[in-house]
């Protein structure tokens, strides 16, 4: 089941389990080797398009998003291929940082990304109909 809303509460075992996919493969690393994501923007209700109108200069097509060494490192982690609990041990041994703190910094990081619609997270359906 893939969650990009924001909202749906699911239990710590769960989301560790659960595995992030890239939706958008239009990205490139930058010279310091961090990931710039390259999005296209879409115009959004009556006020985007009347300011297109009145603009005299072009209005930009796409937005790039610049990750740091480590939502880059995510990011390339988000290959639909390893869960939540794999980026984080992943990032314990890399980094040295505490379980808990890396634990935190990727919910945020990841509920950021599926809520801007770059990545899915496809929630594992747990087996018997239990909830949880």
């Amino acid at each position: 089941m893939p969650l990009r809303k924001k909202g749906i509460r699911i239990s710590r075992d769960k989301w560790l389990r659960s595995i992030p996919k890239r939706l958008i493969e239009d990205f490139e690393k930058d010279d310091k080797g961090n990931i710039v994501i390259i999005v296209e923007l879409r115009e959004k209700g009556l006020l985007s398009k009347i300011l297109k109108i009145i603009s005299t200069s072009p209005t930009p097509r796409y937005k790039r998003i610049v990750l740091d060494q480590m939502g880059s490192r995510v990011w390339m982690l988000c290959d639909g291929k390893h869960s939540i609990d794999d980026i984080v041990k992943i990032l314990v041994r890399e980094t040295g940082l505490s379980r808990r703190n890396i634990e935190l910094a990727i919910y945020n990081f990841i509920k950021t990304l599926a809520t801007k619609g770059l990545i899915e997270l496809y929630i594992p359906v747990d087996e018997g109909g239990g909830s949880g």
